[in-house]
């Protein structure tokens, strides 16, 4: 079994000039900071600064820049630590933003039309395409996109539905209460999770093949997120209080670990690297007092890393 490692930085005042290498951005309110060091020896940074505030914010897996909602206008942009644009031909203030695992495509809903758009080549060239899903009279709880954009998911309370670039509209053959999906890297292969176990469909918008990734109906869980690392061969499932299941796709078995949080999901960092919240908010289980620590997952080590904020030169938390 994989040790479970709790590391807590004790030099932050050694990352007050945030020095090294970035380990990738967090939201955290309406800005987005940088994570620098290393996983085990890792400190927040300072908010990027592009002079607004976000109302969404989603990071790509492979950390190069974000997508973000303009809090004032409504417009949806790319941004990077050196620049904001604006993505053209994207309706404003979507309903949901849900980016594909390597980050190179995108998947937008607008809840007042029941519309997706597609969004590829990102970030540098993006295209965006739009469909009109109104005949499902519904909004997904989920979406997942693949990396090329030509199939996106959503999960609606009737099942699972994936949407093709000709218009197909294909209902999946899942277990029933499907609560996070994701594509796995560079495929049409889609992951699944619910409170009994992680699924698999191979092919999807092809074979649709369903299988079983990994059985955990005994530990009872409320799956917030399921993630796949960049080699595919490993999937996470974090559950809202706090066990995560990290999966061997190609053995079906799986270590529980528990990360002392309440995950909010499972966001890419690259390679086998997964943040599982953010800085801010309530603190788990209802708790008053510090905000959350913040956590990441190395799901290939089975490790857990606190990543505390740096200190500024004065003394004073950034």
């Amino acid at each position: 079994m994989r040790s479970l490692l709790f590391f807590v930085i004790l030099c932050r005042a050694g990352m007050a000039q945030l020095g090294g290498p970035i380990i990738g951005y967090v939201p955290e309110g309406t800005q987005i900071r940088t994570m620098y060091g290393l996983p085990a020896a890792g400190a927040i940074g300072a908010a990027i600064n592009p002079g607004r505030d976000f109302a969404q914010i989603v990071i790509s897996p492979q950390q190069n820049f974000a997508i973000a909602v303009d809090a004032a206008t409504g417009d949806v942009l790319i941004v990077k630590p050196a620049s904001v644009s604006a993505i053209n031909g994207v309706g404003s203030n979507p309903s949901f933003i849900a980016v594909s695992p390597t980050g190179t495509s995108a998947a937008l809903w607008f809840a007042a039309t029941g519309q997706m758009q597609i969004v590829t080549g990102l970030p540098t060239t993006p295209v965006v395409s739009t469909l009109n899903l109104s005949f499902m009279n519904a909004s997904p709880s989920a979406m997942a996109v693949s990396d090329d954009g030509q199939w996106a998911v959503g999960l609606f309370s009737g099942g699972a539905t994936a949407f093709g670039p000709n218009g197909q509209a294909i209902p999946l053959q899942t277990d029933a209460g499907i609560l996070a999906t994701s594509f796995f890297h560079n495929s049409h292969d889609l992951a699944l999770a619910n409170s009994a176990r992680a699924t698999i469909i191979t092919d999807v918008g092809g074979a649709n093949q369903p299988g079983v990734l990994y059985d955990y109906s005994t530990q009872s869980l409320l799956p917030r997120g399921i993630g796949v690392s960049f080699d595919n061969q490993l999937a996470l499932v974090a559950n809202g209080g706090g066990k995560l299941v990290d999966i061997s796709v190609a053995n079906r078995t799986a270590t529980v670990v528990d990360c002392g949080c309440s995950p909010t999901g499972v966001y890419g960092l690259g390679d086998a690297l997964f943040r599982l919240n953010g800085t801010g908010g309530p603190s788990a289980m209802g708790r008053t007092g510090p905000r959350p620590e913040l956590k990441l997952f190395d799901a290939a080590a089975g490790a857990v890393w606190i990543v505390p904020p740096a200190l500024v030169q004065t003394g004073g938390r950034q």
